[in-house]
């Protein structure tokens, strides 16, 4: 994961988060999404959820329906290539704008919501530090170039 300057707009991402009814934060490297689903009805507030990684846009709608069958389809959804560190969530003010939205839409329930989305932060960080762990370890990883391999020319 790079932290450096690729064309991404702080100002856009938060915009995103602004507008749309359903946000995804996916992380490719860590094969999770963020999900954060700001509609509510009578029964339950906005849900903040870690799930796979959705194979399409398609495949995104169906789990949503699955999770959240009594809500209709939702009107707008965000779908957010992470491919910086988790902590730059924090660092860059991307969580805690995500999460004065949430709390605009938990109808009462926003202690439980900051919670739940706490729990997901922790968990995104704990599978950031097992990947990181597994890269150095060479767990599900092959390196390019190996020492055996380097000629003395």
């Amino acid at each position: 994961m790079m932290d450096g300057d690729d064309g991404f707009d702080i100002a856009e991402v938060l915009q995103n988060i602004d507008e749309a009814q359903v946000v995804t934060l996916y992380f490719p490297v860590l094969a999770t999404t963020l999900l954060v689903d700001t509609r509510t009805d009578a029964s339950g507030p906005p849900l903040v959820r870690l799930v796979p990684i959705a194979e399409s846009a398609q495949d995104r709608f169906s789990s949503l329906t699955e999770l959240r069958p009594r809500l209709s389809r939702p009107q707008s959804i965000t779908m957010i290539p992470w491919l910086r560190r988790v902590e730059s969530l924090t660092v860059l003010g991307v969580w805690q704008h995500l999460l004065a939205r949430l709390e605009d839409s938990a109808n009462g329930n926003a202690i439980a919501v900051r919670a739940t989305a706490d729990a997901c932060l922790c968990e995104l960080q704990e599978l950031e530090r097992r990947e990181f762990a597994a890269a150095i370890n060479g767990d599900e990883y092959r390196t390019l170039w190996s020492r055996n391999g380097l000629s003395g020319a």
